[in-house]
């Protein structure tokens, strides 16, 4: 029976997660019949195993009927006894690629709240035709073995775990999951949209089609695990990663890796310290690392950073200046970020500071490489520079502290998890 199915996956999923250990739960919620689906099921779980759940509804205003589907789902959770939150997206909304930007915008928002309210599991309600719409989008990108395997069960994150129990279940068995307890859940009609990728995939694919692409899925999966793997053991040997946001490692070394190693170490490195979700496309890995591997490399830039090689014939990676954000404005706040930074003040100023990269505007004897000094984080005040916390300079008594944090973690561990089916 289709009830017990999903029932069983999904707690065969949380042991493999580690559950139940009650901690802190949230669900990233849309209303959608998925995520309604994991409300139902986190809270069955919650009431056996003890622990807290929250659900995080979000908003992204991008539809006139998506603060009333909001506001709907919130109220049908509440009636099932289920705390929760509605997330806004707030802001103007950008012109082209909002598909992209809402969903960094929605796991920037999920994150957040994280935070707040100390969970440090979220549960997201992807199932089995996302993962196999994942595969096909980033196979007609030509993506290398690290995005074919589609999403992880399991990703660490700076909050804790974004955790998937129910990648390997059909989207159709949690509609009926839902039905059999009589829950109702709201239809978003830009999932079948011709504006967007999977839109458009999900009007044509078959379910035959969806199912081979499941399954390689979990062969691409297996040889990302081998990858990560031995990138992780590379890592551990010869990368020297800074709390000034850059990277050393021997070339020597590096040209000792098989090619696929190589590649994902590459983009694992470039999306690590340009603080992005994704590595560079494969093909423009491939460049770089056949240049990488030359005796009279250069450098060059790529994904956010600036590439060089050392006079001891190591491989720097900093930050690239051009890609850096928009100089932001502090004003009567403690805790601010910027870039892939998080400051804390020792107490509010009573006047606006700025932050932004520092830029050669200080001359000090350290032993970091001074290319990195640059893009290092400064905080300015009208008179000027002000305070650069990584080199210990302050023209004041306040102090402040810096702490090195970009969204995704370097794979120090082999990371990828297998659905769980």
């Amino acid at each position: 029976m289709f009830v017990d199915t999903v029932q069983s996956v999904f707690d065969r999923a949380m042991k493999t997660f580690g559950f139940p250990n009650g901690e802190n739960i949230a669900v990233g919620v849309s209303g959608g019949a998925d995520s309604t689906a994991l409300c139902l099921l986190t809270k069955d779980f919650v009431n056996r195993y003890g622990g807290r759940f929250l659900a995080l509804i979000v908003d992204h205003g991008l539809r006139s009927v998506s603060r009333q589907q909001a506001l709907l789902t919130a109220q049908r959770l509440d009636a099932l006894g289920i705390k929760c939150r509605i997330l806004t997206w707030q802001g103007e909304k950008p012109q082209h690629g909002i598909e992209e930007k809402a969903r960094k915008e929605r796991y920037r928002l999920l994150s957040e709240a994280c935070h707040e309210e100390g969970c440090s599991s979220l549960l997201l309600g992807h199932h089995r035709q996302d993962q196999a719409e994942t595969f096909l989008i980033r196979q007609s990108k030509k993506s290398g073995i690290a995005g074919l395997a589609g999403m992880s069960a399991v990703r660490p994150s700076s909050f804790g775990r974004i955790l998937r129990p129910l990648l390997g279940v059909y989207p159709a068995d949690l509609r009926a999951y839902n039905r059999y307890y009589g829950q109702d859940w709201v239809e978003d009609e830009t999932n079948l949209s011709s504006d967007f990728e999977r839109g458009r995939l999900r009007r044509i694919l078959t379910p035959e089609q969806i199912e081979r692409a499941f399954q390689q899925t979990l062969l691409y999966g297996a040889k990302r695990r081998q990858l990560e793997e031995k990138a992780s053991a590379f890592i551990k040997q010869y990368v020297i990663k800074s709390e000034q946001g850059y990277m050393l490692f021997p070339k020597e070394s590096f040209k000792e890796l098989d090619k696929e190693t190589a590649l994902f170490c590459l983009g694992d490195f470039l999306r690590y310290i340009a603080n992005r979700d994704y590595p560079p496309r494969t093909d423009s890995l491939e460049l770089v690392w056949k240049k990488i591997c030359m005796n009279d490399f250069h450098g060059l830039t790529l994904g956010g950073c600036q590439l060089a090689e050392t006079t001891k014939r190591c491989i720097l990676i900093w930050r690239e200046m051009n890609d850096l954000p928009e100089p932001l404005t502090v004003v009567n706040s403690k805790r601010f970020e910027w870039d892939r930074f998080s400051f804390l003040l020792e107490s509010p100023l009573a006047f606006p500071i700025r932050v932004e990269p520092l830029n050669h505007r200080l001359k000090l004897k350290k032993v970091y490489p001074k290319r990195v000094f640059s893009v290092l984080p400064a905080l300015f005040d009208n008179e000027g520079l002000f305070i650069v916390p990584h080199l210990g300079y302050k023209r004041t008594k306040t102090t402040c502290r810096v702490m090195f944090s970009p969204r995704s973690t370097l794979c120090e561990t082999a990371q990828w998890t297998c659905p769980v089916i």
